[in-house]
C-alpha cells in the first residue's frame, strides 16, 4: 500500500511510535529513515533528537505536544510495556522539555489536521494529515495537498526529485 502511495508521502508507525514503514516521498518529505538506526527509529525520540525535525515542523512544539499525549494514550493501553518505559526514560534524561511534556499526562488519539512544514529544498508546505489505524497498533500516517495549491506543487516537485 504505501509504494502505491506514489504522490503522497506516508510512513507507519507501531505503537511506540516506532517507523516500520514509509514509502519514498515520506522519507524525502520528513527524513531518510533508512539512514536511522532501527533502534533510534522512533518518530518522538526524532522530533527531540534530529534538529532538521525542529527545523521541518513550522509548530514543532504543538507537534511535540500531540505525540506526546498520542504516545501516552498508548503508554495508558500497554502500563507494562518495558520498551516504552525505557524510551520515556531515555528521552527524559536527553531532553528536559520532554519530560516536563510527559510530567503533564495529558492524552490524545491519532486523528487528522493540518500541518505547516518547512522543506530545505522545496519550501513551505500546508499539508493535511490523516491517521489509519489497524487492530494491532499500527498507525499509517498520510499527507495530503489540495490538488493545484502550491504545497501539491511543491510536493510534485519533491516526488520528481527524490526519483533521481
Amino acid at each position: 500500500m504505501l509504494d502505491d502511495l506514489v504522490a503522497t508521502p506516508a510512513f507507519v508507525m507501531g505503537p511506540r511510535t516506532e517507523i516500520v514503514g514509509w514509502n519514498a516521498l515520506g522519507a524525502a518529505l520528513i527524513t531518510d529513515f533508512a539512514a536511522i538506526p532501527e533502534h533510534e527509529r522512533y518518530f518522538i525520540r526524532l522530533l527531540f533528537t534530529d534538529p532538521a525535525m525542529r527545523e521541518l515542523y513550522a509548530d514543532w512544539l504543538s507537534v511535540v505536544d500531540l505525540a506526546i499525549a498520542q504516545l501516552r494514550m498508548d503508554s495508558a493501553a500497554n502500563p507494562e510495556d518495558e520498551k516504552l518505559h525505557e524510551i520515556v526514560r531515555d528521552l527524559s534524561e536527553i531532553d528536559p522539555d520532554f519530560h516536563d511534556l510527559w510530567s503533564s499526562h495529558e492524552v490524545a488519539v491519532r486523528g487528522s489536521g493540518t500541518k505547516i512544514l518547512w522543506h530545505p529544498v522545496v519550501g513551505e508546505l500546508t499539508l493535511d494529515w490523516g491517521a489509519l489505524t489497524d487492530g494491532a497498533g499500527h498507525t499509517m500516517i498520510i499527507w495530503t495537498a489540495e490538488r493545484g495549491s502550491a504545497s501539491h506543487l511543491r510536493l510534485e516537485r519533491l516526488a520528481e526529485i527524490s526519483e533521481d
